[in-house]
């Protein structure tokens, strides 16, 4: 079984990415983990009640909730696991211990960065992953449009 991790800003964006480990990993039963990476809390108040609160779980959209349910039905067979982890921190040896605890074999990212900000603590993990000494497997993706430029231009052709 192959454990997959891949970095997601919570778009439905970064869940294109799982078509692809399919593809790769197609007869094999697949644990994928997808990580969102926050930084560290710096103050002692919000370090003592890190476990406590859940701020960080309402950056989980409901539409990145319903498109996990609906990959993990169309692939039932292959997926055996997909969950949303956070990574608290942004040290190699943070990270490090974040996928030996997760048993990554694989990091899966797309290979365009286009990596949005989730939240005020949240950054893109392409740094500590390119360090890495992990096996990185890049997919192409097709160029993400504005969602504002779409909207703006389905606005024009309404009656």
């Amino acid at each position: 079984m192959k454990h997959v991790l891949i970095p997601t800003d919570f778009s439905i964006r970064s869940l294109r990415v799982i078509h692809s480990v399919i593809e790769k990993f197609g007869n094999e039963k697949i644990t994928i983990v997808m990580m969102h990476a926050l930084r560290m809390p710096t103050s002692i108040t919000d370090l003592m009640m890190l476990s406590r609160r859940s701020a960080h779980q309402d950056l989980i959209t409901e539409d990145y909730k319903d498109a996990c349910e609906i990959i993990r039905n169309k692939y039932a067979s292959n997926i055996q696991l997909l969950k949303t982890e956070f990574l608290f921190g942004n040290t190699s040896a943070v990270f490090r211990n974040f996928l030996q605890y997760q048993n990554i074999d694989i990091i899966v990212c797309p290979d365009t960065e286009e990596f949005r900000l989730a939240g005020k603590d949240s950054y893109n993990p392409a740094g500590l992953i390119n360090k890495s000494k992990y096996p990185v497997y890049r997919v192409p993706l097709t160029p993400r449009k504005e969602k504002f430029l779409v909207s703006a231009m389905s606005e024009l052709f309404e009656v």
